[in-house]
C-alpha cells in the first residue's frame, strides 16, 4: 500500500495510526517493526509516539531509523564479511564512519591544491561550496544509484551552454574518484560509500 499526499495532509497521522494498529491489534511484535524515514526530523513524530505509548515499556522495541542510520548499523555489524568484497584495502581493521564535519575535513585536503591551481574558477564558488557540492554530487550519485564515476557526465549532460564548465566538471570528477580512494585506502566510509556499500554488497 502506497500513501502519498502534499504536506500538512496527515501521512505521518496515519503511519503513527498504523503503526499502534499493528502492535495493539494485530499484536506484531515490536522488535519486526522497522519504522524507516529519510531524515531525522521525519523520524521524531514516531519517537514521541512511542514514548508516550506504554508499549514503549513492554520490553521490545519498535526500531525507527533513518535510511543513513540503517545503512550504518549494518555495515558495522557485517563489517568483517563484506569489506574485502566492498574495495578496503584493510578489510581486518575497523571501519571510520564520518560525520559530515570530518569527511569536509579530509575532502578539504584535495581540494584546496586544486583550487590554488586556478582549475576549478570558471565555476566562481568558495573552496567551502566546492567542498560541499562535491560531497553532494558522491551522496547524490549513491542514493540515486548509479556509479561516482559518472558524476561528471551526467553534469555535462545538465548543462547544455558552451563554456568553461565542463572542464571544471571533470576536475570534479577527479576529487570525486580521489576521495572514494582516499576513503577506501583508509578504510573511511562517508555518507555515500555508507549507502553504496549497503546496497551494492551487503544486501546482495
Amino acid at each position: 500500500v502506497f500513501l502519498h499526499g502534499p504536506a500538512g495532509a496527515g501521512k505521518t497521522t496515519l503511519g503513527i495510526a498504523r503503526l499502534h494498529h499493528l502492535l495493539n491489534q494485530r499484536r506484531v511484535s515490536a522488535r519486526r517493526i522497522l519504522v524507516l524515514a529519510p531524515q531525522r526530523s521525519l523520524a521524531e513524530p514516531y519517537w514521541k509516539a512511542l514514548a508516550a505509548s506504554a508499549l514503549a515499556r513492554s520490553g521490545s522495541q519498535v526500531t525507527v531509523q533513518t535510511v543513513g542510520g540503517l545503512a550504518r548499523n549494518q555495515v558495522e555489524l557485517y563489517w568483517p564479511l563484506i569489506a574485502g568484497d566492498a574495495g578496503f584495502a584493510h578489510p581486518d581493521r575497523e571501519p571510520v564512519f564520518l560525520t559530515l564535519e570530518t569527511a569536509q575535513y579530509y575532502m578539504a585536503g584535495l581540494v584546496r591544491p586544486v583550487v590554488d591551481s586556478g582549475r576549478l574558477d570558471a565555476l566562481s564558488l568558495s573552496q567551502a561550496r566546492i567542498i560541499s557540492q562535491v560531497l553532494d554530487n558522491l551522496n547524490k550519485a549513491a542514493l540515486v544509484g548509479f556509479p561516482h564515476t559518472d558524476v561528471a557526465r551526467r553534469l555535462k549532460q545538465a548543462w547544455q551552454h558552451d563554456s568553461a564548465r565542463p572542464l571544471a566538471y571533470e576536475t570534479a570528477q577527479e576529487l570525486v574518484n580521489a576521495f572514494r580512494a582516499f576513503c577506501l585506502q583508509n578504510n573511511l566510509l562517508d555518507f555515500s560509500l555508507q549507502i553504496e556499500v549497503f546496497s551494492r554488497t551487503l544486501l546482495a
